[in-house]
C-alpha cells in the first residue's frame, strides 16, 4: 500500500509492506513447505537500500523527473504538466 499523505495532509510518501521470515519450497507431492531463513545483516540491508535508491534515481532521471548536480538531487517540475495539485507537490518538497 502506498500512503501519500500524513495525518496533517502533508505530502508524506512512504510504503507499507509485509515480508515473510522465509520462503515456501515446493515438495515432490505438490505441497509447499515453509522454510525459515535468517534475518539480513545491517550491511546487507544497507547495500540493498543503496542499490534501490541508485536504480530509482536512474529511472527518475531517464523519465525527466529528477535532475542531479555535483552535490544534490532534486525533482524537476518541467516534465510534469501544470495543475493545482502539482503546484502543491512542488511547494511541499524540501
Amino acid at each position: 500500500m502506498i500512503q501519500r499523505f500524513g495525518s496533517a495532509l502533508n505530502l508524506n510518501i512512504h510504503f507499507h509492506m509485509l515480508f515473510l521470515d522465509g520462503v515456501y519450497v515446493d515438495r515432490l507431492d505438490g505441497s509447499a513447505r515453509f522454510r525459515w531463513v535468517s534475518s539480513p545483516t545491517t550491511q546487507e540491508l544497507t547495500q540493498l537500500s543503496q542499490t534501490i535508491a541508485r536504480r530509482v534515481g536512474r529511472y527518475l532521471e531517464r523519465q525527466g523527473l529528477l535532475e542531479r548536480d555535483a552535490e544534490n538531487s532534486y525533482l524537476t517540475t518541467d516534465a510534469v504538466p501544470e495543475d493545482p495539485m502539482n503546484q502543491l507537490l512542488g511547494h511541499s518538497m524540501m
